[in-house]
């Protein structure tokens, strides 16, 4: 990519410890992009990650790879006009259109059946960082998602670096991370994901995360505690999709149901929405 292409830089606000993300215009090609560069030194291993990952994906659901420089590690993405899930739970929308809520989340849980599958993927692809925050639900198609932040995520059976180098040091986000990670165990890819979700679908409907506090609280309660019902919350969520939320919350990562059965819940009860 050549750097002297650019024609303009939107310098975007990001509100957490992510890499400098700028939108950037080129000459003589009318659609924006998105320019991901370290903001500290060690993002240039995950910008690396990311790119590498990306170089085998082709899901529409999944934001693509226009180019990456090694040299200089910046990465080139599509550019996609959007808000996130956690911006649409902090404006109070997911808890008053529930159809709509429901037919996001199944979105998401279908894209990453597909990338535990490996369909529109060379291999089956583990996120490993799945939260709101990495979901955008684009303006142009507000009933849809794109799948963001690749930047932990590994294929199967190849646990990158980062983690392996790592192991008592958990990679992700707390509130999301399932409880054999903050055991050191990374060894269960695909039920961590499907705890991420489980996480991500009870926050988005209920608007309240399953478990909250400081770091120490968050983990306790996250391998101890008794997670509560998301249909005690004042929201209107279908007793099916409840049961998988909490079935995707289970502690022991063997009785998870797979990405693909939790899909095939949101799919089979999205008719039961007038």
């Amino acid at each position: 990519m050549k750097i002297r292409a650019i024609k303009t830089r939107d310098i975007l606000a990001v509100g957490s410890r992510v890499s400098k993300l700028t939108r950037i215009g080129f000459e003589r090609h009318p659609y924006p992009a998105l320019l991901k560069e370290p903001a500290q030194f060690w993002d240039e291993v995950f910008i690396a990650n990311e790119a590498y990952v990306l170089g085998e994906v082709t899901h529409p659901r999944i934001r693509r790879k226009l180019a990456y420089d090694a040299t200089t590690h910046q990465l080139f993405l599509e550019f996609i006009e959007a808000d996130t899930l956690d911006d649409l739970v902090c404006q109070g929308i997911t808890l008053t259109d529930s159809k709509r809520t429901h037919h996001l989340l199944q979105s998401v849980a279908e894209t990453l059946a597909d990338m535990h599958a490996g369909i529109f993927c060379g291999r089956p692809i583990i996120h490993n960082d799945l939260k709101s925050r990495n979901v955008l639900v684009p303006v142009a198609t507000p009933q849809e998602t794109r799948l963001i932040d690749f930047s932990h995520a590994y294929f199967e059976g190849n646990l990158p670096p980062f983690i392996t180098d790592n192991q008592h040091n958990p990679t992700g986000t707390a509130k999301y991370m399932a409880p054999e990670k903050w055991a050191g165990d990374f060894t269960k890819g695909f039920k961590g994901d499907v705890f991420a979700f489980g996480v991500t679908a009870y926050y988005v409907s209920t608007g309240k995360h399953p478990y909250d506090g400081t770091t120490e609280q968050i983990e306790q309660a996250i391998r101890e505690s008794p997670t509560p019902s998301p249909l005690k919350s004042e929201a209107q969520l279908l007793r099916s999709t409840a049961a998988i939320i909490m079935d995707c919350l289970e502690k022991n990562p063997d009785r998870r149901p797979s990405m693909e059965q939790v899909a095939r819940v949101y799919t089979e009860s999205a008719s039961l929405f007038k």
